[in-house]
């Protein structure tokens, strides 16, 4: 029973993980979560105290107690979701699993750097009143680069380029072009590393305690034109079909493992009532 009692217990967490990806399945960069399973420690009972010959035994000699089955690891899938053209001008989809947008953020009044495959910005005045946009995402996180420096959009920007080498170039009312600054993304090679924040953004954990340097797990370089597409969006990596039947088999053994301890309370019942 208590094999059971605990093994339902993570196998609800599974279902919820499975859940959260296909209530994300239209969200824009989704990245997918995936629960892995292991034994909960067993104890050995050695039962034989007289050894016997058991040349032909296939199994392991005794007994092994075990505590169920337990969620290890919730991994992140890097593997890149389908790409759709949209047509606008700042909407970008990168094509490279590693590679994130910089974004700054505000997390209880403190500016925290985060990273995002959201593609899509918008345009939001830098200060009340000021003639100068940023590039932001639909949730206000601000799109920097390599410094962690906002891009100055002037005022009268009605289209945008992103050029071969990273430059975005606004196109302003008068007709004229001008440089807004050099789209720059984020590689990271641990992606595994990165943290939920909520709101399709990830961030990096405390490397120094994790006595990691930051050079060996992230660096920025500016776009490359095979890298990213412009007037596209990266859709969430959740395929329907394998989170309803991964969600299907879970189902199926919450309800066995559910069926176990009803059978333990019948039997105790039984045994209860001997007299």
């Amino acid at each position: 029973m208590r094999s059971s009692a605990v093994t339902m217990g993570h196998l609800q967490q599974n279902i919820d993980t499975i859940s959260n990806n296909l209530s994300n399945i239209n969200t824009i960069g989704y990245r997918r979560r995936e629960d892995m399973f292991s034994d909960i420690l067993f104890q050995q009972i050695n039962n034989q105290e007289v050894p016997q010959p058991e040349g032909n035994r296939l199994t392991p000699v005794g007994i092994r107690a075990g505590n169920g089955a337990g969620v290890i690891q919730t991994a992140l899938r890097h593997e890149l979701g389908t790409v759709h053209e949209t047509d606008r001008a700042l909407d970008f989809a990168l094509t490279e699993p590693g590679s994130y947008f910089p974004i700054q953020t505000e997390v209880d009044g403190v500016i925290q750097q985060a990273f995002t495959r959201d593609g899509a910005f918008y345009l939001s005045e830098a200060a009340p009143g000021a003639d100068t946009w940023q590039l932001v995402t639909q949730t206000g996180g601000i799109l920097t680069d390599g410094n962690e420096e906002p891009f100055e959009v002037p005022g009268h920007a009605i289209d945008f380029h992103l050029q071969s080498d990273g430059t975005l170039v606004a196109e302003l009312t008068n007709g004229e072009a001008t440089d807004i600054g050099v789209l720059e993304i984020a590689n990271i090679t641990r992606p595994q590393l990165l943290e939920n924040m909520g709101e399709n953004l990830f961030q990096l954990p405390d490397l120094a305690a994790l006595d990691v340097d930051e050079a060996d797990v992230l660096g920025f370089e500016a776009v490359a034109e095979n890298h990213i597409m412009q007037g596209a969006l990266e859709q969430s990596n959740v395929d329907m079909t394998t989170e309803m039947t991964n969600l299907m088999e879970m189902q199926r053994a919450y309800s066995l493992h559910a069926r176990n301890i009803t059978q333990y309370d019948e039997m105790m019942g039984l045994i209860n009532g001997l007299r």
